[in-house]
């Protein structure tokens, strides 16, 4: 089994969320790739069977600087994906309107491209608070 990993971050917590799922995923015999948002081609989630994306929020609910070229061009994508699994680990502050919206956009673009959701998208609070359950969750499902 092989799992992309997908990450956008702000400050580092998401990326280290993400290495922490690649460690994780690995020690279960998972094969996997992890690289920054903007590395991977949207046209590539037609090669791929599993997914996980984790991002952080800024601004006004977007995607950090090292996912926004990815998120404008999967943003206009038409492309459905009803082979890949996926699961999105969004980061937020919930002192804001915006919160968890920058994984939560990316999560509602894959569920209208009718990509197979395997865990509801997580939302953590101002840091990686839950996400260690999430990873384990999510690998769980990914497994069974």
């Amino acid at each position: 089994m092989k799992l992309q990993i997908l990450w956008a971050s702000m400050y580092g917590t998401a990326e280290g969320i993400a290495f922490n799922l690649k460690e994780l995923a690995e020690a279960r015999g998972i094969e996997t790739q992890i690289e920054e948002l903007n590395d991977f081609s949207v046209a590539d989630l037609k090669t791929i069977e599993n997914l996980a994306v984790v991002s952080s929020t800024t601004g006004s609910g977007d995607v950090p600087a090292n996912g926004e070229l990815f998120w404008s061009e999967f943003e206009d994508s038409s492309e459905l994906l009803e082979t890949l699994n996926y699961g999105v680990c969004a980061l937020g502050d919930s002192s804001y309107i915006t919160f968890c919206r920058g994984g939560k956009k990316i999560d509602e673009k894959l569920k209208s491209l009718k990509a197979n959701e395997i865990i509801e998208c997580a939302e953590c609070d101002g840091g990686d608070e839950g996400s260690e359950e999430w990873c384990e969750a999510f690998l769980d499902k990914l497994l069974s």
